[in-house]
């Protein structure tokens, strides 16, 4: 891989300052989010590539969102009935409570989903 000068090889740059590094000692530093590096690490088609050093850590949305305990807020007007705070899977076909994050955040990973949603 060559030398990247926008990112200096962090594949990710400042979400506000894309012409700045988000890793390491020219790193932006303004705290906005970082993005994939335009130049280096395009994302439109395929998932970016991460930093070397960089562990996923499974055990974070078990901690942070245990299933049935953080709801989810309405954004605008109120739904007509019960039926609009779900939504159909479109990987495994089950419904989905909106309102619960863990089952969404379930349904955004790969396949099998949890037992607890399947057809019944």
């Amino acid at each position: 891989m060559e030398w990247c000068a926008r990112c200096d090889n962090g594949r990710f740059v400042c979400e506000s300052h894309p012409d700045r590094p988000f890793f390491g000692v020219r790193a932006c530093g303004c705290g906005a989010a970082g993005d994939p590096c335009p130049a280096c690490n395009p994302s439109e088609v395929t998932v970016p590539e991460m930093p070397d050093d960089f562990q996923e850590d499974l055990n974070v949305a078990e901690q942070h969102f245990p299933r049935g305990k953080h709801r989810g807020k309405p954004v605008g007007t109120p739904p007509a009935d019960e039926a609009e705070h779900f939504m159909k899977c479109p990987d495994c076909g089950c419904w989905v409570d909106c309102r619960d994050l863990r089952a969404v955040f379930d349904h955004a990973k790969p396949l099998p989903h949890p037992k607890e949603d399947s057809l019944q």
